[in-house]
This record gives structure tokens, sequence and C-alpha cells, in this order.
């Protein structure tokens, strides 16, 4: 268990009850705020090819219409997160790949490819992101959690989140 189960785990339940569009809203600021929280600009922390494709991925998300075609949207996100893969020589490459991975589990949200408990699994990634840019060492305590400043700004900004754009108290 880690802090993110303890603090934003904890609106779960909850969350199944917001609308689609709420909980697209939530994925979107969460992903673009997680970066925030680094404590490096994402243009230092990562190679290019990794900002490249995070900005690029965000691009895509904004743009995104429910209401269109679906299966068009897929292909081509499938080409863009196809070569999403490779940071395992780059910099930060831990924080990368946890990153990437929200970006990949938003995309299936967004497709309707993962139930709305999928977006707990975006947030979790982006936390998971920060938990590794944080380097707190190979066994990481709770205590070591609540004690690092940029793990705790991003459970509360996740939690802070949930509560304004889904109104969940």
């Amino acid at each position: 268990m880690n802090l993110w189960d303890v603090e934003v785990g904890r609106f779960a339940d909850d969350l199944q009850r917001c609308s689609f569009g709420a909980l697209r809203q939530l994925g979107l600021r969460v992903i673009e705020d997680t970066v925030t929280v680094y404590g490096r600009p994402v243009d230092e922390l990562f190679d290019e090819s990794t900002v490249t494709f995070y900005r690029r991925a965000l691009d895509e998300f904004r743009s995104f219409d429910a209401a269109g075609s679906v299966d068009a949207v897929r292909e081509e996100w499938d080409r863009l997160f196809k070569d999403a893969w490779d940071w395992q020589d780059s910099r930060s490459p831990f924080t990368a790949a946890s990153l990437c991975q929200a970006l990949a589990q938003y995309a299936d949200f967004l497709l309707g490819e993962a139930a709305p408990e999928g977006l707990l699994e975006v947030l979790s990634s982006c936390y998971e992101s920060v938990l590794s840019s944080a380097s707190l060492g190979r066994i990481v305590t709770l205590d070591m959690e609540r004690e690092d400043r940029r793990c705790h700004q991003a459970v509360t900004l996740q939690s802070v989140l949930i509560e304004q754009i889904c109104a969940i108290p």
C-alpha cells in the first residue's frame, strides 16, 4: 500500500458515480498537472522524444470528440502510441514509463475500452510517475512518501481535483 492508495484510492466508489465528462476532465487535468509536481521542467527531465509524445498525446486528448469516429481515432492513436515505449535508455526511464502508461490508460478510457475504473489507473500511474521521480529508494515506506514534498503534493493535487471536478467531498 502506498500514499496514493490511502489518500486517493478512497474515492474509488464515488468516482463510479461521476459522469464521463467529469471523469474526462479529471483525467486530463491530473495528467497535465502531474508534470508540475516533478520539480523540474519536462524538457529537462525527459528526452525530446518523450516530451514530444507527451505533448502530442495531450493535444489529441484535448481535441477528442466522443461523438466522432472512434475507429479512426483508435487507428491514429495506435500509431501515436506504437513508438511511445522507447524510454528504457532515456533520462528518467521509470518516471517516463509511468507517465506513458497513464497516457495509454487515458486513451483507453476515452475510447471506451476501460470502464470508469480505468480512470483510477490513470490517476495511480500519474502518482507512480511522481513517486519514481522522487527517488526515495528501492524500499519505500508510507512515512517516507508522506514526508516527501512531491508525493504529498501529488496526492493533494488529485484529491483537490476530484473534489472540485466531481463534487465529491
